[in-house]
This record gives structure tokens, sequence and C-alpha cells, in this order.
């Protein structure tokens, strides 16, 4: 519920900051059950796009969340991205259409209609209370509790919390709170960025475009049916002032086209950065989002790893409340979380890297040297996310740290996906009967149950995969181990505390 009038109270999850990494987590926690309070500075969404794209992975959050029909609007499904030199040589084409098991794809899209589809997600829970119009100013962790204050339209309140979550975003007040400092991964470029609106009868480009020319590397992506996104990188000499000028700005446009752009929605200029939070939890408070990492934008994973930290989140935090010992449940998130994103990161950097050179010697050489590896059938570099580096889990068993598949039956042309029918949280599979005692954090499912029918086969060959008589998943969808079910379900109870 949107703007309670209590000047403030007592919660089970306060988080700051209800961009998409901070609502999703608000959503997520509220599904669970969790009291949560989420305070956002801004009075209302920001109107404008920033992030661009989105993976099969976030789809399946999304469709925990429950808002798969009310984002269709915004997004538009990815088919290619490619890397062209000046000449139009193709140096890298990546087939964006083909969907991993998660029963998804990936999407381009316009920000704010996600967001404003979480945000009206969060307004139909009780449990979760947003309050816009508010800033953070500083937290106390006693080692029990954590008691932070706010500033509002009234004065001064304070939110009881049992945990607090900073999603505030890059200039992180809760991060510089707790004086933890960031890792540079050494990428720094300013780039101008341009978000258009278009008409149906335009003349770009119809697939997202990597231009790796010299004389100015280029991004252009495909945003929605009448979105489009430039991204210009900066020479040296030239200044921000010099690039958000208009004249210039349709002299760049007008190589691209000569019709159909409509207006020049916005034009920023930013420096992409690659970064790394050196903790990112430190007692009962936790970062998340670009307070805990930021990446330039070359393979899409910005906002991704975000709502990823917000999804492993979101299962550990409902544990921790029943936990008698969270050490092992807290320190695992960023055991696996950073791996995770550091490799993101540096693919990004790597395919920045391919971009941002405007050296022509050194250009003609990098074009020579991947034509002939497409011409030789070399394997793609791969931008996609990578396996888990598991820490909460039993990492010495099949399918351990793998994400779980989610099958998509097709009947009377309606789709139904697998996680529907299993629900939130985490669950144990088994062939056979169960009779285990009741485990927080997880549902048990036999493979006779009636409503598995549809995914009956799929499952028992999973199992038969790895040889073993259940699987244990993990609410983020990460298997933490196959084998017995009572003795899965023992470890799983032992590990988190309960």
């Amino acid at each position: 519920m949107a703007q309670a009038s209590q000047a403030g109270g007592q919660f089970d999850v306060a988080i700051v900051g209800a961009g998409p990494v901070g609502a999703a987590l608000a959503a997520l926690l509220g599904q669970a059950g969790l009291r949560t309070f989420i305070g956002e500075t801004n009075e209302s969404i920001y109107p404008l796009p920033r992030a661009a794209h989105f993976d099969h992975e976030i789809m399946r959050i999304f469709q925990q969340i429950g808002i798969t029909d009310a984002i269709a609007p915004s997004i538009v499904a990815s088919d290619r991205y490619v890397f062209r030199n000046k000449a139009g040589d193709i140096l890298l084409d990546f087939d964006l259409r083909g969907s991993a098991d998660t029963g998804w794809r990936g999407y381009m899209m316009h920000q704010p209609g996600i967001e404003r589809a979480i945000r009206d997600r969060i307004a139909g829970d009780s449990k979760v209370e947003l309050r816009t119009g508010v800033s953070f100013k500083a937290l106390d962790d006693d080692g029990t509790s954590v008691r932070s204050t706010w500033i509002g339209p009234d004065g001064e309140f304070e939110i009881q919390s049992t945990f607090l979550v900073g999603c505030d975003g890059a200039w992180s007040p809760v991060r510089e709170s707790l004086g933890i400092g960031f890792e540079d991964l050494g990428f720094d470029e300013p780039w101008l960025v341009l978000d258009l609106l278009v008409d149906d009868d335009n003349d770009l480009p119809d697939l997202n475009i990597q231009l790796c020319d010299p004389e100015r590397p280029t991004t252009y992506v495909i945003m929605g049916k009448n979105r489009r996104r430039f991204e210009f990188m900066m020479l040296p000499g030239e200044t921000t002032e010099v690039m958000l000028d208009d004249e210039k700005i349709a002299k760049l446009l007008s190589a691209w086209s000569s019709r159909g752009i409509v207006e020049v929605e916005r034009k920023a200029v930013y420096r992409f950065h690659a970064l790394v939070a050196k903790q990112w939890h430190q007692g009962r408070v936790f970062l998340a989002g670009d307070a805990a990492h930021q990446m330039p934008p070359f393979a899409g994973q910005g906002m991704c790893s975000g709502i990823r930290d917000a999804h492993a989140l979101s299962w550990r935090l409902p544990l921790a409340l029943k936990s008698a010992n969270t050490e092992h449940l807290f320190d695992s998130y960023q055991a696996e979380r950073e791996p995770h994103v550091r490799a993101i990161t540096q693919a990004a950097i790597e395919t920045g890297r391919v971009v941002c050179i405007h050296d022509p010697a050194a250009a003609a050489e990098r074009d020579r040297h991947m034509i002939e590896a497409r011409r030789t059938g070399a394997p793609l570099p791969d931008i996609s996310s990578p396996p888990l580096a598991l820490a909460f889990g039993l990492p010495d068993t099949a399918s351990a740290g793998s994400r779980f598949f989610q099958p998509v039956v097709t009947e009377g042309g309606k789709d139904t996906r697998l996680d529907d029918i299993l629900g939130p949280g985490g669950w144990l599979i088994s062939r056979g009967q169960m009779d285990l005692p009741v485990t927080p954090g997880l549902t048990q499912f036999k493979l006779d149950d009636a409503r598995l029918a549809a995914f009956r086969e799929a499952l028992a060959s999973r199992l038969d995969e790895a040889n073993a008589a259940a699987l244990l998943v993990r609410g983020d969808r990460y298997v933490f181990a196959s084998g017995n079910p009572a003795e899965l379900a023992a470890a799983f109870s032992k590990q988190v505390g309960v």
C-alpha cells in the first residue's frame, strides 16, 4: 500500500530506493509474507528510459512477481545483436532468439513501463509500504535490528527493521554510511546517450548494432516499437557541452536516418564504469544493484545483475528471520553473487574494448582478426549470464549450482509454465513418497502429484540426468543439490540454521 500515514514503523525489511531493483525486491519479499518498508526520494517514477535490455532469467523473475502481462506493452523481443566495422563487415553476430531453458528469451524494454508494473504490484500488497518523497539519512545497526532515519515532508522519522537493503544507486548513501569502498576494474569511458521517439515510417535499422568505427564508436538499439537509443562515444578533447549541443546531435543522427525521428526525448552524457563494492553486506545491512556494482552497458546486464541480487536476497531474508545462525546465509550472498557479477562485468569490458577503439591502425587489425575468426567458425564471446559460483548448497553433487529449468506446456493455445504450478519459494522434487518434516523455505512435490502431470516426463528426465531420487531447488531457481530427499532436506535445514 502506497503512502501509509504513520510516521515510522516496525518492519522485517527496510529498502532504500524504489528503482527496479528495490521495487522488485519489495515485491518478492511481500510475496513471501515479510513486512517491508521501501522509501524513495523521487515522488514519481523517472519518466525516461535508462536500462534498455533484460534477459530470459529476469523475465522469469518478473513471472514470479506476476507482471508479465502488465509489461507486455513496454517490451519487444530481441533477435540479433550485430557488431559491424565502418565498412559494414560483420565482426560479431549474436543470435538472441534462442531461449535458455527458462521458458523465456531476451527483451528490449522501455524502463518506465517496467517500473510502473512493479509499483502497481506493490500497491496491491498489504505487506509492503512504499513511501515516496522521503530521503534516507542514517542507520544504526545494533546487532539485532536496524534503525534507519529518514527525512520527509513532515520532518524526520525512524523505521525499525530486522534488516535493511540499500538499493540506492551508484552514489549509495547506504554504502557511504557503512564506509564501504569500490574496487575499480579499469574501465572509464564517456558516452553521449540519446533516447529517441520515432514514427512507424522510419529508415533506422531493424536490429541492434554496435558500430565499431574508429571515427565514432556507436551503439544503436531498438527499445520498443517507436523507441530507439543511440550511444555515441566521446572522442579525446570533446566536452559535455559540445556533445549536448542540438546541432551536434543533429549531425550525429543524420548519418543514420533521413526520416522518421520525431523527438530526442533525452540527451545525457554518462561515464561507463566498471566498479565492484568491497563488501556487499555488513551486519544486518545489505547492498544490491548499482550500490554494489556497476558495469559498462555492452552486455546489457546492468539492471539484470541488480535484479538477480534482489532475487538472491528474497529467499535468504525470509529464512534469516527464522534462523538461529544467519552467518552462512549472509556470507553466501556475496560469495555467490560477486563472482557472477565479475564474470559478466569482464565480458562487458572485453566487448566494450572491441567497440571503443578510435585508433585507425588498431581498428584495422581488430577487423582483420575478427573477420578471420568468423570465417573459420571461431566461437562467439560469451555475454550470457554465467553459471553460479555455488556457495549455499552442496557443490559435490550432480546439478548443484545449475539453473533449474522451466518447461512450458502449450494446450489450446495457452502456455503453462512449471514455476506457476510449483509456486514461490524453494522446491524439493522427489520420485517417490515423502514423509518429511516441514522445512522452512521448501515445498515438497512428488512426481505423481496430479498438478505435475503435464511436466512429469520432463522432471523425471532431469532426475535421471542427476542420477538421483530428488532435486532440491532454491528460491532463486538454482539447484541446491541432488540426492536422497531426506538427506537433502536435512542438509538444507542445517545450512539455513533452522
